[in-house]
Protein backbone atom coordinates (compact mmCIF):
# COMPACT_ATOMS: atom_id res chain seq x y z
CA UNK A 1 0.00 0.00 0.00
CA UNK A 2 1.04 3.80 -1.31
CA UNK A 3 0.24 6.29 1.17
CA UNK A 4 0.46 9.86 -0.41
CA UNK A 5 2.21 11.87 2.42
CA UNK A 6 1.34 15.95 2.89
CA UNK A 7 -1.39 17.92 2.01
CA UNK A 8 -4.11 14.89 1.87
CA UNK A 9 -7.75 15.86 3.67
CA UNK A 10 -10.20 13.45 4.35
CA UNK A 11 -12.29 13.98 1.40
CA UNK A 12 -9.92 13.09 -0.65
CA UNK A 13 -9.42 9.54 0.62
CA UNK A 14 -11.59 6.92 -0.99
CA UNK A 15 -15.05 6.08 0.64
CA UNK A 16 -14.10 2.42 0.53
CA UNK A 17 -10.82 2.95 2.46
CA UNK A 18 -12.22 5.80 5.06
CA UNK A 19 -11.32 3.28 8.54
CA UNK A 20 -14.67 2.48 10.00
CA UNK A 21 -15.40 3.56 13.85
CA UNK A 22 -15.42 0.25 15.10
CA UNK A 23 -12.05 -0.49 13.76
CA UNK A 24 -10.61 2.39 14.51
CA UNK A 25 -11.94 2.21 18.36
CA UNK A 26 -10.47 -1.50 18.26
CA UNK A 27 -7.20 -0.61 17.15
CA UNK A 28 -7.17 2.63 19.89
CA UNK A 29 -7.71 0.09 22.73
CA UNK A 30 -5.40 -2.68 21.72
CA UNK A 31 -8.13 -4.55 21.54
CA UNK A 32 -6.62 -7.39 18.90
CA UNK A 33 -8.96 -10.26 19.00
CA UNK A 34 -11.32 -7.78 17.90
CA UNK A 35 -9.37 -5.88 14.87
CA UNK A 36 -8.39 -9.16 13.92
CA UNK A 37 -11.64 -10.72 13.77
CA UNK A 38 -13.28 -7.21 11.65
CA UNK A 39 -10.10 -8.29 9.28
CA UNK A 40 -10.85 -11.68 8.98
CA UNK A 41 -14.11 -11.07 7.97
CA UNK A 42 -13.12 -9.55 4.79
CA UNK A 43 -11.76 -12.74 3.71
CA UNK A 44 -7.42 -11.62 4.14
CA UNK A 45 -5.10 -13.85 5.58
CA UNK A 46 -2.25 -13.75 7.76
CA UNK A 47 0.98 -15.06 6.99
CA UNK A 48 2.01 -17.22 10.25
CA UNK A 49 5.33 -18.25 10.95
CA UNK A 50 6.10 -21.83 10.03
CA UNK A 51 8.50 -23.88 12.12
CA UNK A 52 11.71 -23.31 9.79
CA UNK A 53 11.12 -19.29 9.70
CA UNK A 54 9.37 -18.57 6.94
CA UNK A 55 5.95 -17.56 6.60
CA UNK A 56 3.27 -19.46 6.12
CA UNK A 57 -0.28 -18.84 5.62
CA UNK A 58 -1.55 -22.05 6.37
CA UNK A 59 -0.25 -22.45 9.66
CA UNK A 60 -2.29 -22.85 12.76
CA UNK A 61 -2.80 -19.76 13.86
CA UNK A 62 -5.72 -17.46 16.34
CA UNK A 63 -5.75 -15.17 13.64
CA UNK A 64 -6.32 -18.25 10.74
CA UNK A 65 -9.01 -19.51 12.90
CA UNK A 66 -11.23 -16.42 12.48
CA UNK A 67 -11.04 -15.89 8.35
CA UNK A 68 -13.47 -17.90 7.68
CA UNK A 69 -16.02 -16.64 10.52
CA UNK A 70 -17.64 -13.57 9.01
CA UNK A 71 -18.48 -13.03 5.18
CA UNK A 72 -17.82 -9.17 5.25
CA UNK A 73 -15.59 -6.68 7.18
CA UNK A 74 -12.86 -3.97 7.36
CA UNK A 75 -9.46 -4.13 5.60
CA UNK A 76 -5.82 -3.15 6.79
CA UNK A 77 -5.93 -0.45 3.38
CA UNK A 78 -8.61 2.18 5.34
CA UNK A 79 -6.87 5.03 6.84
CA UNK A 80 -7.90 7.43 9.33
CA UNK A 81 -8.56 11.22 8.03
CA UNK A 82 -4.78 12.16 8.09
CA UNK A 83 -4.35 9.28 6.57
CA UNK A 84 -2.67 6.55 9.08
CA UNK A 85 -3.28 3.06 9.45
CA UNK A 86 -4.05 0.77 12.04
CA UNK A 87 -0.50 0.07 12.71
CA UNK A 88 0.13 4.12 13.19
CA UNK A 89 -2.70 3.82 15.86
CA UNK A 90 -1.43 0.36 17.65
CA UNK A 91 1.94 2.23 17.51
CA UNK A 92 0.85 5.71 18.51
CA UNK A 93 -0.59 3.64 21.59
CA UNK A 94 1.84 1.28 22.48
CA UNK A 95 -0.04 -1.90 21.57
CA UNK A 96 2.76 -4.14 21.13
CA UNK A 97 0.74 -7.19 20.36
CA UNK A 98 -1.67 -6.05 18.55
CA UNK A 99 1.73 -4.83 16.30
CA UNK A 100 2.68 -8.21 16.04
CA UNK A 101 0.08 -9.48 14.50
CA UNK A 102 -0.15 -6.46 12.04
CA UNK A 103 2.75 -7.01 10.60
CA UNK A 104 2.10 -10.15 9.66
CA UNK A 105 -0.64 -9.16 7.64
CA UNK A 106 -0.50 -8.98 3.33
CA UNK A 107 2.54 -8.22 2.37
CA UNK A 108 4.13 -6.38 4.44
CA UNK A 109 2.92 -2.71 3.32
CA UNK A 110 1.96 -1.38 6.85
CA UNK A 111 5.36 -1.28 8.15
CA UNK A 112 6.44 0.93 5.56
CA UNK A 113 3.19 3.42 5.04
CA UNK A 114 3.19 6.96 6.07
CA UNK A 115 0.69 9.35 7.18
CA UNK A 116 0.22 12.82 5.84
CA UNK A 117 2.73 14.51 8.16
CA UNK A 118 5.45 11.75 7.09
CA UNK A 119 4.97 9.34 9.65
CA UNK A 120 5.89 5.18 9.67
CA UNK A 121 4.60 3.27 12.55
CA UNK A 122 7.81 3.88 13.85
CA UNK A 123 8.12 7.25 14.05
CA UNK A 124 4.95 6.95 16.25
CA UNK A 125 6.26 4.49 18.45
CA UNK A 126 9.17 6.55 19.01
CA UNK A 127 7.50 9.85 19.55
CA UNK A 128 5.04 8.13 22.17
CA UNK A 129 8.24 6.72 23.77
CA UNK A 130 6.47 2.88 23.58
CA UNK A 131 9.86 1.25 23.77
CA UNK A 132 8.23 -2.32 23.14
CA UNK A 133 6.41 -0.98 20.16
CA UNK A 134 9.51 0.19 18.49
CA UNK A 135 10.91 -2.99 19.31
CA UNK A 136 7.89 -5.11 17.94
CA UNK A 137 8.53 -2.82 14.54
CA UNK A 138 12.19 -3.56 14.25
CA UNK A 139 12.08 -7.51 15.05
CA UNK A 140 9.24 -7.56 12.29
CA UNK A 141 11.63 -5.36 9.82
CA UNK A 142 14.50 -7.80 10.54
CA UNK A 143 12.88 -10.85 10.38
CA UNK A 144 13.16 -10.10 6.85
CA UNK A 145 10.00 -12.06 5.34
CA UNK A 146 7.83 -9.28 4.63
CA UNK A 147 10.27 -6.66 3.23
CA UNK A 148 13.30 -6.52 0.85
CA UNK A 149 16.76 -7.06 2.48
CA UNK A 150 17.96 -3.38 3.33
CA UNK A 151 14.31 -2.44 4.40
CA UNK A 152 15.32 -2.25 7.67
CA UNK A 153 17.75 0.55 7.99
CA UNK A 154 15.59 2.92 5.52
CA UNK A 155 12.56 2.39 7.66
CA UNK A 156 15.22 3.45 10.81
CA UNK A 157 16.56 6.01 9.08
CA UNK A 158 13.18 7.40 7.42
CA UNK A 159 12.16 10.88 7.64
CA UNK A 160 9.24 12.99 8.33
CA UNK A 161 8.05 16.09 6.90
CA UNK A 162 9.89 17.60 9.27
CA UNK A 163 13.10 15.77 8.19
CA UNK A 164 12.97 13.67 11.80
CA UNK A 165 14.34 9.83 12.10
CA UNK A 166 12.32 8.21 14.82
CA UNK A 167 15.42 8.84 16.99
CA UNK A 168 14.82 12.99 17.19
CA UNK A 169 11.47 12.23 17.84
CA UNK A 170 12.56 10.01 20.73
CA UNK A 171 15.31 12.34 21.54
CA UNK A 172 12.71 15.20 21.49
CA UNK A 173 10.80 13.95 23.89
CA UNK A 174 13.28 12.37 26.01
CA UNK A 175 12.12 8.67 26.10
CA UNK A 176 15.44 6.91 26.86
CA UNK A 177 14.34 3.57 26.79
CA UNK A 178 13.18 4.07 22.97
CA UNK A 179 16.17 5.65 21.99
CA UNK A 180 18.45 2.91 23.20
CA UNK A 181 16.17 0.36 21.28
CA UNK A 182 16.61 2.71 18.18
CA UNK A 183 20.43 2.85 18.34
CA UNK A 184 21.14 -0.92 19.62
CA UNK A 185 20.26 -1.74 15.97
CA UNK A 186 21.61 0.94 14.46
CA UNK A 187 24.40 2.62 15.82
CA UNK A 188 24.58 5.46 12.82
CA UNK A 189 21.11 6.65 13.82
CA UNK A 190 23.13 8.86 16.38
CA UNK A 191 24.92 10.85 13.76
CA UNK A 192 21.78 11.76 11.68
CA UNK A 193 20.93 15.43 11.54
CA UNK A 194 17.12 16.52 11.16
CA UNK A 195 15.85 18.75 8.59
CA UNK A 196 16.45 21.69 10.93
CA UNK A 197 20.40 20.26 10.31
CA UNK A 198 19.74 19.44 14.61
CA UNK A 199 21.46 16.01 16.29
CA UNK A 200 19.39 13.64 18.04
CA UNK A 201 22.29 14.22 20.74
CA UNK A 202 21.01 17.91 21.11
CA UNK A 203 17.42 17.37 21.04
CA UNK A 204 18.18 14.98 23.72
CA UNK A 205 19.84 16.93 25.77
CA UNK A 206 16.86 20.01 25.46
CA UNK A 207 14.65 17.35 26.87
CA UNK A 208 16.43 16.68 30.14
CA UNK A 209 16.90 13.07 29.80
CA UNK A 210 19.89 11.65 30.96
CA UNK A 211 18.68 8.08 29.72
CA UNK A 212 18.59 9.42 26.24
CA UNK A 213 21.89 11.33 26.16
CA UNK A 214 23.79 8.19 27.93
CA UNK A 215 21.81 6.06 24.59
CA UNK A 216 22.92 8.32 21.99
CA UNK A 217 26.29 9.49 23.70
CA UNK A 218 27.30 5.45 23.17
CA UNK A 219 27.04 5.93 19.42
CA UNK A 220 30.99 5.97 18.55
CA UNK A 221 29.71 8.16 15.52
CA UNK A 222 27.17 10.67 17.46
CA UNK A 223 26.43 14.27 16.43
CA UNK A 224 26.11 16.81 18.72
CA UNK A 225 25.34 19.80 16.36
CA UNK A 226 22.58 22.25 17.13
CA UNK A 227 20.54 25.49 15.93
CA UNK A 228 22.44 28.32 14.98
CA UNK A 229 25.96 26.82 15.57
CA UNK A 230 25.04 25.55 18.81
CA UNK A 231 26.56 22.21 20.21
CA UNK A 232 24.92 19.69 22.46
CA UNK A 233 27.16 20.89 25.49
CA UNK A 234 25.78 24.25 24.84
CA UNK A 235 22.57 23.06 25.25
CA UNK A 236 23.32 21.44 28.74
CA UNK A 237 24.56 24.88 29.60
CA UNK A 238 21.31 26.27 29.12
CA UNK A 239 19.18 23.82 30.80
CA UNK A 240 21.49 23.67 33.33
CA UNK A 241 19.90 25.75 36.43
CA UNK A 242 21.60 23.89 39.60
CA UNK A 243 19.63 20.82 39.48
CA UNK A 244 21.68 17.77 39.95
CA UNK A 245 19.99 15.85 37.70
CA UNK A 246 20.28 18.28 34.82
CA UNK A 247 23.70 19.10 35.75
CA UNK A 248 24.47 15.52 35.08
CA UNK A 249 24.13 16.05 31.75
CA UNK A 250 26.73 18.40 30.98
CA UNK A 251 28.90 15.69 32.89
CA UNK A 252 28.01 12.83 30.57
CA UNK A 253 28.87 15.11 27.29
CA UNK A 254 32.27 16.34 29.14
CA UNK A 255 33.00 12.57 29.64
CA UNK A 256 32.00 11.03 26.46
CA UNK A 257 31.37 13.21 23.64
Amino acid sequence: MELTAAGCERHQIPEHLVMCSELYIAAFEGNTVKVIGLLARSGASAEAPAENGRRSATAPTACNQLITMEPAGCSTDEVTGDRSTLLHIAAWKGHSDLIAQLCRWGNGSLITSVNSSGYTPLHCAAGAGHAGAVEAIIRALAAGANVEEGRLQEILRGRNEAGDTPLHLAARHGHGEAAEALVRVDPGLAAELNGAGVSSLYLAVMSGSVRAVRAILWCRNASAVGPKSQNALHAAVLQSSGDYFVDNLAFYICTYA
